[in-house]
């Protein structure tokens, strides 16, 4: 199951562990901002530039798997400290084979498991 191995990632508190799950060219797409602009992230690069900043604030999180259909994961990523969305922001990670392709964010848990059809 994907959950497993993105779960042992979390757990291990290792980026490098993260990472080494997402393709290449992973997409993470964030939430649509008031200036109609979505963030996005084009390729595991760009993902660590992210991950790291967030890293050098001395933020941290520790994710929580909610749910698995198919090839998708649903992740509370429970950030501390929580910022102005960390309290509702959830996310979609979805595999291709055995690699993380697309992490989607939403702007709260219902819309995330709605879109796999967990609601």
């Amino acid at each position: 199951m994907h959950s497993d191995r993105l779960r042992a990632a979390f757990e291990s508190r290792e980026l490098d562990q993260l990472l080494a799950l997402m393709d290449e060219n992973v997409l993470w797409r964030g939430l649509q901002q008031p200036d109609d602009e979505t963030p996005l992230c084009r390729n595991r690069a760009e993902v660590r530039a992210i991950l790291e900043r967030f890293l050098a604030r001395g933020d941290t999180a520790r994710p929580e798997i909610l749910g698995e259909v198919g090839d998708s994961v649903v992740v509370d990523p429970r950030p501390d400290p929580l910022g102005p969305l960390s309290t509702t922001l959830h996310q979609v990670f979805t595999f291709r084979g055995q690699r993380i392709v697309l992490i989607q964010d939403y702007p709260d848990r219902a819309s995330a498991l709605a879109s796999v059809d967990l609601a």
